[in-house]
């Protein structure tokens, strides 16, 4: 992708639209299967960001829904900021593969946004 796609992204100016697009386009829309639920985007720019982040990168692991499924649920999450960060970028040995080469700190900080705007029901 060029660079004026992923400025564009950063501003928030085409993330819904993008995320309206996995939904429809690429079948990420809700099913019966509770697995299958597809999280309603958040507000606030850098939530709605890490909404869309979230769904091109970690929701096959973490599920649409983020209750998990080969990554564990990410509702209600306890660790620091600074450790989701940390885990993003340098991921979990054996576990979750490591980020930082693909995301820089914006989207890293857009994740941890969305992350807590995730809560336990």
């Amino acid at each position: 992708m060029n660079d004026a796609f992923w400025a564009r992204m950063r501003s928030g100016a085409t993330c819904f639209p993008i995320a309206v697009l996995l939904v429809s386009v690429l079948g990420l829309a809700p099913a019966s299967d509770a697995k299958d639920v597809l999280l309603i985007p958040p507000t606030g720019m850098p939530a709605i960001q890490g909404y869309t982040l979230f769904m091109l990168n970690c929701a096959h692991c973490h599920g649409t829904d983020a209750r998990g499924d080969e990554g564990p649920d990410l509702h209600g999450v306890l660790k620091s900021d600074q450790r989701i960060v940390s885990i993003i970028q340098n991921g979990i040995k054996g576990e979750m593969p490591k980020f930082g080469a693909k995301l820089d700190d914006a989207d890293t900080r857009a994740l941890v946004a969305f992350i807590r705007t995730l809560k336990e029901e």
